[in-house]
């Protein structure tokens, strides 16, 4: 590693601590306030070590990374929701997360698994399935209903406890209130963590380094992004593009803090994209290299729509670089543009070829421009954390440097403020112990400047000024306190301050949520007012000696409120924050270091909440040409209204007849939009589509709630040509379906389907494509045997099978209403029912008249002289 980041290996391995959001085997730091449970592992905790102990040793050749955001909840509830460690197992289980292993020995759909048990629940799981080494696991709440006889997760949460057999096997605690198999928490924590680090093991084996540290979410430079305009009067724009790219590139040139991708945007008059996004950077250079300033047209251009697609594909805490000379057309798109940053907390850094106080220009028309054109750009570089430099064609190479200051993992705002007004402003920021190579960004209509230390000291700094645009570079070692900037202003300008330091925070807003894992729901995309609110902050490279002690919210229109952080175990500080501020606020942290001077954070971004939550679903994969619902819950936190909800699709439209709609809704209502969505046959399996989704109040300028999903198109199921598939018999159906039925009591009528499969490579893996239940299956003599469950709720289904040969075929389920027999194993049954007593009643009539012959026969055989005996 080079000597110029003494730091990065300790700053970035503290980073790895930083993962916001985990949820149970008890879901994070939060689970444990709640329930008490401080001795138990929770998923935070065995990722965080799993991810640790694979990551040490990349960084061991390497030197890097940040923070994953890894989650591995249904991989390491194999071991505290299934009986593996009952079955005295004292190692991982050998096939579970392995390519071509499928799971086997489980206990059959009809196996009574569990006995009736309270609390602490010792010997409750039926000695046949032990005695036969079965794997088993818990029902939990009311839908599936629970069969009888079957296991429970249990804890206090589990509705299906209360049915036979009682209790429940859950290890996720080491509390009996929770947990009825707590006795066994630390051993089945301790395989879970074995088995994430086996895993990641195996995976690293496949791998190259970069991209393992990419799939844990570690990087020191998440990307290089831009969005660059074109039209004909861009070609030194795209020459400083060119440029700063090749600086990055050469220096960070085979080190693990080179960009994970490179990304580029480009948009011009009347059209913008396609994205280019690779993370091969001589592969970025062609694309660049490709570009060519042709055309163009009158201002406006589609500058967000550039934006947004940027947006969707840069991963989050990076920058964005937008070049233009143009205004934005597409300013309607400004409310998705603003709820992106803010979820994804990446800046956008504007850089603007063009005076902003000229109110004409000699485009093809000649029109005439507003002067206030650019402050779109300037209101979304403030909200972002990033900045907006007016230049000129022949200064835009020396302030695109802006673009190699800000290619650095650590960097920090330490002040940003932007005005139109004229005067003499004086601005003060912090410098404190864990801060160097602080650079002032003086950009506008700033006549002169004047830097102070601390202590009165008036501080030049080195200084290069190209146009109304000079970076101030102050000289290391700083003194420690409040410096100030007087400037004396005619016009628009800013100031941006902004250095490096290990020192650094993550945040972010939660919800306490119960079930069956009570914990700490993260609020991704926004705020959301009138929601009991926590702050889960989690501070980077803070040594022992220092201290975070508060936190600020302060709004854009309102007085700061400040909050006390309270430590937890699991080193995360936790405030209580009760209602979030409405509208636009920011957010910082403060404290002291080791020798009790002022030490704060601010957010790069500020945040803006919202009165409504929106929470999008599709459970179904997206394939070309099929048609799938996506489900949109809004949930209203604020008065009886109504919204109106629109929806777009990035890069394909495909909301079928949708555009908006009109909910009408009562405060704490909650409503369910079912929308159907198709994927064009053109689109390539592999694909991302980006859905987003956006609810404001149909009548006020309130800001909208916001929320995106992105999936990725899978390829469609064939049936492969090499092996006729096997065939679906017809199946046995047991139990009906009323054909009256309310829809709010489908789910108390059950249903299920069993049929035998003659294939002799043997089933490896049953899928329910369409409808929902439960499904199992196992050998049968020379048949595999097929089981499926569900309620009325789901009147059909679809199976996909797949066995050992990896052929896949389809099985369709109808159920049958009531009073109509429709398959084979109901008509056999029927017949049985039937038959049964008339053969028993012709063979005892044949029985009767047998006897009474014989007994006609007798004296006549008397007569003859046969003796009788």
């Amino acid at each position: 590693m080079s000597s110029s980041h003494p730091m990065l290996l300790p700053f970035l391995l503290l980073w790895c601590l930083a993962l916001p959001g985990g949820h149970t085997f008890f879901p994070n730091f939060w689970s444990k306030f709640l329930s008490f449970t401080w001795g138990s592992y929770t998923h935070q905790d065995l990722t965080e070590e799993a991810v640790l102990n694979v990551t040490l040793q990349i960084l061991l050749d390497n030197k890097h990374p940040t923070r994953p955001p890894l989650r591995w909840e249904d991989f390491e509830d194999f071991y505290s929701h299934t009986n593996w460690v009952e079955l005295g197992n004292t190692d991982i289980h050998p096939d579970l997360a392995t390519l071509g292993r499928d799971i086997s020995s489980l206990a059959g759909a009809s196996d009574q698994t569990c006995t009736d048990c309270t609390v602490s629940c010792q010997n409750n799981i039926v000695a046949a399935i032990q005695k036969r080494h079965l794997l088993t696991s818990g029902y939990y709440g009311e839908t599936p209903e629970k069969p009888q006889g079957k296991c429970s997760h249990g804890g206090p949460f589990d509705y299906s406890k209360e049915l036979s057999a009682k209790g429940g096997i859950n290890k996720d605690t080491a509390m009996p209130m929770f947990s009825p198999h707590h006795f066994l928490h630390k051993q089945a924590a301790q395989l879970a963590l074995k088995a994430s680090i086996n895993f990641l093991m195996e995976l690293r084996r496949e791998v190259t380094d970069n991209i393992m540290l990419r799939l844990l979410g570690v990087s020191a430079f998440p990307a290089l992004s831009f969005v660059l305009d074109t039209t004909g009067s861009m070609g030194e724009e795209i020459t400083s593009a060119r440029l700063q790219s090749r600086l990055i590139i050469q220096r960070q040139s085979d080190t693990l803090l080179q960009p994970d991708y490179y990304i580029l945007v480009p948009f011009h008059d009347p059209g913008f994209g396609p994205v280019h996004k690779t993370s091969d950077p001589n592969e970025f250079l062609k694309i660049l290299d490709s570009l060519q300033a042709l055309g163009g047209g009158d201002e406006p251009e589609m500058c967000l729509s550039a934006l947004q697609l940027a947006l969707i594909n840069t991963p989050p805490h990076s920058e964005i670089f937008v070049f233009t000379d143009a205004s934005s057309k597409d300013a309607h798109l400004r409310s998705s543009v603003e709820a992106l940053i803010q979820e994804k907390k990446i800046k956008v850094s504007f850089l603007i070829t063009e005076d902003p106080s000229r109110t004409t220009v000699k485009r093809s028309k000649r029109e005439v421009l507003s002067p206030d054109r650019f402050d779109l750009y300037t209101d979304l570089a403030s909200t972002s954390g990033g900045q907006v430099v007016f230049t000129t064609n022949s200064d835009i190479r020396e302030a695109s440097e802006i673009i190699i200051d800000s290619a650095h993992f650590d960097v920090i705002t330490l002040l940003y403020k932007q005005s139109s007004e004229k005067g003499a402003p004086r601005n003060i920021f912090l410098v404190d112990e864990f801060m160097y190579n602080v650079t002032l960004f003086i950009n506008g209509d700033v006549n002169r400047f004047q830097i102070f230390d601390p202590k009165g000291n008036k501080q030049n700094g080195r200084q290069a000024s190209h146009g109304k645009f000079t970076r101030v570079f102050l000289q290391d070692p700083l003194k420690v306190g409040n410096w100030s900037i007087y400037m004396e202003t005619t016009g628009p300008h800013s100031i941006r301050v902004q250095g490096r330091s290990s020192l650094d925070f993550l945040y972010y807003f939660g919800t306490p949520v119960n079930g069956s894992h009570p914990g700490l729901y993260q609020l991704n995309n926004q705020p959301v007012t009138g929601v009991p609110a926590v702050l889960v902050v989690d501070v980077i490279g803070l040594p022992e000696s220092a201290n975070f002690s508060h936190v600020t919210l302060t709004p854009v229109h309102g007085k700061t409120r400040m909050l006390e952080l309270e430590s937890t175990n699991e080193g995360l500080l936790v405030a209580q924050v009760g209602e979030i501020p409405i509208g636009e606020f920011s957010l910082g942290v403060s404290g002291t270091d080791g020798k009790g001077h002022r030490v704060k954070r601010e957010a790069p971004q500020n945040l803006r909440s919202a009165k409504c939550m929106l929470e999008m679903s599709c459970p179904v994969p997206l394939t070309p040409e099929n048609s799938q619902i996506m489900s949109v819950k809004i949930t209203n936190h604020g008065s009886s209204h109504y919204y109106c909800v629109t929806m777009n699709g990035s890069p394909y439209n495909i909301f079928n007849h949708f555009t908006k709609t009109r909910v009408q809704m009562n405060s704490s209502d909650s409503q369910v939009l079912n929308i159907n969505i198709s994927v064009p046959n053109s689109v390539e399996p592999g694909a991302v589509m980006t859905l987003m989704v956006a609810a404001e109040e149909c009548d006020s300028n309130i800001p909208a709630c916001f929320a995106h999903l992105s999936l990725v198109v899978a390829e469609k199921v064939k049936v492969s040509p090499a092996h006729n598939p096997p065939e679906c018999p017809q199946p046995s159906y047991f139990g009906s379906c009323p054909e009256s039925l309310l829809p709010s009591l489908c789910k108390y009528h059950q249903w299920s389907a069993y049929l035998l499969v003659l294939d002799a490579d043997g089933i490896k893996l049953i899928e329910i494509l369409n409808g929902s239940g439960v499904s199992s299956h196992g050998p049968d003599g020379t048949y595999e045997y097929v089981n499926f469950t569900s309620n009325c709720c789901t009147p059909q289904a679809e199976l996909l099978l797949t066995n050992y040969r990896d052929v896949v075929w389809h099985c369709f389920f109808q159920v049958p209403t009531a009073g109509i027999q429709t398959s084979s194993g109901q008509l056999y049954y029927l017949l049985t029912l039937t038959l049964v007593p008339i053969m028993i009643f012709v063979l005892l009539y044949f029985l009767r008249n047998n006897r009474n012959h014989n007994g006609e026969e007798r004296p006549q055989n008397q007569a003859e002289g046969i003796p009788l005996t």
